[in-house]
């Protein structure tokens, strides 16, 4: 009778370690849990500020006043070249794209700006995009930084052959007086390229 009752006693003894080694086990594995639901809030707010600081310069770009474009272009931290809009555009192909102000040019080439950088997914460069838009004050402040008039995008087009393609013969559906208006800034950016091309001919043969 008395080994029966030791038995049980031990087999007692034995489940509660068990458990007890259960417990610790359970709680082993719930600590990193923790850590790692800390690391992904981090993450995420570290995403959160980077997505804030683009909008902010995209706003700052929108509006286009010049304090505010001296003192967000001479505080920017990051490489000048580097694709940090979207993953597709740097600073200046941003510029081109939505600052109505011609001046950011000046203040993002003084700071080291590559003015044949291109779109990470098309290949067009700062001028293809200002003549995309007709921003021909745009295309004359360009100008003054040499830009690669050779250069050809992603379906091998250079500036003509894209103004040919984009302002000709996809805006034909637009109404006459809206294309008469469009012409005239064409015409004129038209004529800016051809001049400057001419000039690094004559420079060429020199």
């Amino acid at each position: 009778m008395g080994a029966k009752c030791c038995g049980t006693v031990d087999n007692n003894n034995k489940s509660r370690k068990k458990s007890g080694k259960k417990k610790l086990n359970d709680e082993d594995e719930d600590q990193p849990k923790k850590k790692n639901n800390i690391k992904r809030v981090d993450s995420d707010s570290s995403i959160q500020r980077d997505s804030k600081s683009i909008d902010n310069r995209e706003q700052i770009l929108k509006r286009g006043k010049i304090n505010e474009l001296k003192k967000m272009i001479d505080n920017y931290d990051e490489d000048i070249n580097a694709y940090t809009f979207g993953q597709n555009k740097t600073l200046l192909l941003e510029a081109c794209n939505v600052c109505p102000n011609p001046e950011v040019i000046d203040l993002i080439m003084n700071k080291g700006a590559d003015i044949d950088k291109e779109e990470y997914h098309t290949g067009n460069t700062a001028i293809f995009l200002s003549a995309l838009d007709l921003k021909d004050d745009f295309v004359e402040k360009l100008l003054n930084y040499n830009p690669n008039l050779l250069h050809k995008n992603h379906n091998q087009q250079d500036i003509f052959e894209f103004l040919n393609f984009f302002l000709i013969e996809q805006r034909k559906s637009f109404n006459r007086e809206l294309i008469k208006k469009e012409k005239i800034k064409y015409d004129k950016i038209l004529n800016l390229l051809k001049k400057k091309a001419q000039i690094n001919n004559s420079e060429i043969e020199d």
